[in-house]
């Protein structure tokens, strides 16, 4: 009897231990790891170079190669002898003013054409007879005698090889043609002839009260156009003047053939640094 207890009892504990064993937890098992692959982007596209095959120069915008132009220091001097070219701006009597300008290019004769240099006495003197100076190298286009509104007048034209550089840049003068400057309100012309060779820096003339003028003063006016123009005169309409100098006033002034600029784009070469 005991010993079948023993049995059971034996059996009981084995039972037991089986049921405690199978009641622990199972060893932890590490996490698998979660690989994520970033999304592919596309790629950019390689860089390209506009095809410009197709365009005729006319279509493209071009400055003008000024490479083998001399510079500005050699070909541009002060209009009065008075006055040092870096300070011309300190005696301006009238600015620049553009005139209305039509969809065929053409002018209309108003505002101001130019730029009005002077002023009335200086250390005790007039500026009336103040020495008028080429601004430029160049040659005679034309000599204006006592005619309406200029009075006596130069005009010297620059040929294109002899424009300062940052004027042919900035007007985007093309290659050929001319710069042409008018000087009027003159008295006391020099001896000068029609074609007669410029040096910048020349004496002109003396600054007067001809034409059409209120006070003492240079109106220094500038265009560029086709080479080697000649005006005999030009002059307003006016019932003194003749066809021919009315013919030469509105293809100055008002044709469009010379283009008009501010003069102070000329007179205002960049300094270097």
């Amino acid at each position: 009897m005991q010993s079948l207890f023993s049995r059971r009892a034996a059996c009981g504990g084995i039972v037991l231990l089986f049921l405690l064993a199978s009641c622990q937890p199972a060893p932890a098992t590490p996490p698998a790891t979660l690989t994520v692959e970033p999304p592919s982007l596309p790629l950019a596209p390689p860089s390209q170079t506009p095809d410009t095959s197709h365009l005729t120069p006319d279509t493209l915008q071009s400055t003008p190669d000024t490479s083998h132009l001399i510079p500005d220091t050699i070909y541009l001097c002060s209009p009065l002898a008075v006055q040092p070219l870096e300070t011309i701006a300190e005696i301006i009597t009238q600015p620049f003013l553009a005139p209305r300008q039509l969809d065929d290019g053409t002018y209309k004769d108003d505002a101001h054409h130019g730029l009005d240099l002077g002023y009335y006495t200086r250390d005790g003197e007039l500026f009336t007879g103040t020495p008028v100076l080429s601004a430029a190298n160049g040659r005679v286009a034309a000599l204006i005698f006592d005619r309406p509104p200029y009075g006596n007048a130069v005009i010297v034209e620059t040929p294109f090889e002899q424009i300062p550089v940052h004027l042919v840049s900035a007007e985007k003068i093309p290659v050929g043609s001319s710069l042409y400057i008018l000087y009027a309100h003159l008295q006391n012309l020099q001896t000068l002839s029609l074609g007669q060779k410029i040096t910048c820096g020349d004496s002109l003339a003396e600054t007067g009260l001809t034409g059409f003028t209120g006070g003492p003063h240079l109106h220094f006016e500038t265009r560029w156009g086709p080479a080697g123009q000649i005006f005999d005169s030009m002059a307003y309409y006016h019932v003194e003047t003749t066809e021919e100098e009315r013919a030469n006033y509105v293809l100055w002034r008002m044709s469009g053939t010379f283009r008009l600029f501010d003069p102070m784009i000329l007179l205002s070469p960049p300094t270097e640094n």
